[in-house]
């Protein structure tokens, strides 16, 4: 396929975006077709792409000699792209009957549609430039989706999202200009383009680097730079779903990805004191997150605070800088995107039914929402790493990733221990409120009124529950690649 069509997922939805408020639709049904077969077209594209995969770089224009905006799909984009092809539809689809008891219908489907073309350039970018500046603009499109109650709670979340944002930027900002400075500008190559130091690097090119894993960190939630992802549970669901398994925070991990791998070069970061304090930032996260979700009454937070958790999973893998390691991190990375969307997508349905937030309110529901909890149960099996779930595959590639890594493996195999028994937990206490509410308990009067939502939620509920095991069970073959993208093949 000729590379000019690398133009055509990012540009498709601005065009629907803007097409949005100004076509006169007869009524939201004709506006639903349309925002869903927009979505549905971008996806065709993408797997286009995929598919036929073109061999060449498309350059946009430069900025100099050493600086260009260009695009270009390989292994690491295409994992990225197709998480983010498949997963937007059934988000769109989920988000018609959610939206339909919200105000602004209009605004918010076309900044969701329009940020779905910007963060398919981050999965196109053919270097880190164009990468750090698809990277920024996503931060511009997703403020007024944080911010979409435009109430007092709202603009806190919208403000502090912006705050942890731009600090992260400046972060990043340094290790992208360190990198240009020394010929890191050009396009990403596997195993890195700044191995220009054969025997000891100097701290000026570790400490870019760390700026770089913190700045590309806030959006991948790593402590403690995590406190923007809580607070963003105050956007509507199919936003915080988003937010917090594919757009924003798979964004962040996709960029750290990039950094490490592909710009600075990771036989020259191992072993040096900056992976050793980037892979602590990742271990203290993730018992920190697992022990706040455990303590978190509020559903949707619950949830969040477990995303700051499974997060610092894939960063783990990452930060091992081994083939392994990174195969592992892949993996658990599109698994977690699977079970975590759902998780947040039923904790909507239930909000939307019932406008309860907190787990205390929730008690019997499982008999009025029995669809509902069955996929909330599913998913969250998974997440638990029931064999054959997508979350026991992750776990064990990036357990067998650690154990053949030492020292730095053996802290991490700890760490996924813990927290393997905090998720258990805080998934088990949420069935036993659903299902187990105590003696005496009036089930009828609990569940007057409570009924499972309409099909729009339920279809990407049931089909995600699926994913969740299937992702599992047919992981061979996308390991299979996950493991050529970890050897520079792909």
């Amino acid at each position: 396929m000729n590379e000019k069509f690398l133009l055509l997922p990012i540009l498709i939805p601005a065009l629907s975006a803007m097409l949005i408020p100004s076509l006169k639709f007869n009524d939201k049904k004709s506006r639903n077709i349309f925002i869903e077969c927009s979505v549905l077209l971008n996806t065709l594209i993408i797997l286009l792409l995929v598919i036929y995969l073109p061999v060449n770089t498309l350059t946009l224009f430069r900025l100099s000699e050493a600086a260009a905006f260009s695009l270009r799909l390989d292994g690491l984009g295409t994992v990225f792209a197709v998480l983010i092809g498949v997963l937007w539809p059934l988000t769109t689809l989920y988000a018609f009957e959610y939206m339909s008891h919200e105000h602004r219908e209009t605004s918010f489907f076309g900044w969701f549609v329009l940020t779905y073309g910007v963060v398919t350039g981050i999965a196109l970018s053919a270097d880190l430039l164009t990468l750090y500046l698809f990277y920024e603009v996503m931060t511009l499109t997703t403020l007024p989706l944080v911010m979409h109650e435009m109430d007092g709670r709202g603009r806190y979340a919208g403000r502090k999202y912006l705050s942890y944002s731009v600090g992260g930027a400046a972060c990043a900002f340094i290790a992208l200009t360190y990198a240009m400075s020394k010929g890191g500008g050009e396009a990403f190559r596997f195993g890195g383009t700044l191995g220009i130091f054969p025997n000891e690097p100097d701290n000026m090119l570790l400490m870019a680097w760390f700026l770089g894993f913190l700045g590309f960190g806030v959006k991948a939630a790593i402590f403690p730079f995590h406190g923007w992802l809580p607070s963003a549970s105050v956007a509507p669901t199919p936003v915080t779903a988003l937010l917090h398994a594919v757009a924003v925070v798979k964004a962040g991990i996709f960029a750290v990805i990039r950094l490490t791998w592909y710009v600075y070069e990771p036989k020259v970061l191992a072993g040096t004191w900056a992976q050793w304090a980037a892979f602590a930032l990742a271990c203290i996260t993730i018992i920190y997150g697992s022990s706040m979700a455990l303590r978190t009454q509020h559903l949707k937070r619950r949830f969040a605070y477990s995303t700051i958790s499974q997060l610092s999973y894939i960063l783990m893998g990452v930060l091992l800088l081994t083939p392994e390691g990174l195969v592992g991190a892949l993996t658990h990375m599109g698994g977690h995107a699977v079970m975590k969307i759902n998780l947040f997508f039923c904790a909507g349905a239930i909000l939307c039914q019932t406008e309860r937030e907190y787990l205390f309110d929730m008690r019997g529901i499982g008999l009025g929402m029995p669809k509902t909890s069955f996929a909330l149960l599913i998913s969250g099996l998974a997440l638990c790493g029931l064999p054959p779930s997508a979350g026991f595959m992750g776990k064990w590639q990036l357990g067998t990733a650690c154990a053949a890594s030492y020292p730095l493996g053996h802290v991490g195999i700890a760490m996924l221990a813990i927290s393997a028994v905090l998720t258990v937990l805080y998934i088990f206490s949420i069935f036993s409120i659903f299902i187990m509410p105590g003696q005496n308990f009036d089930f009828k009067t609990a569940n007057k009124g409570v009924k499972d939502p309409g099909l729009a939620m339920l279809i990407p509920l049931g089909i995600l529950a699926a994913g969740s095991f299937l992702y599992g069970l047919y992981a061979e073959p996308m390991i299979k690649f996950f493991t050529k993208i970890a050897e520079g093949v792909m």
